[in-house]
């Protein structure tokens, strides 16, 4: 059976990475027609680490991939 869903993990280093972080979320699905995601929000860890999870795996990979253009960790 075919994955379903998808995460991806992404590790903020401080406010000023999180509002980028937020900005590109928003661009992004505003960019691919607003597809449902989750953002889980764990601030305890550290490193401020979210998982954003696309119902999509294809969409998924294509948000991972752009971040990590983004950020230059690609």
């Amino acid at each position: 059976m075919a994955l379903t869903t998808a995460e991806t993990e992404v590790r903020l280093a401080g406010p000023e990475e999180a509002d980028r972080f937020s900005r590109f979320l928003h661009g992004f699905l505003t960019a691919n027609g607003f597809p449902f995601v989750i953002v889980h929000d764990t601030p305890e860890l550290l490193g401020q680490l979210r998982k954003v999870v696309f119902e999509d795996v294809c969409l998924s990979r294509k948000f991972a991939a752009e971040w990590s253009v983004m950020t230059g960790t690609a």
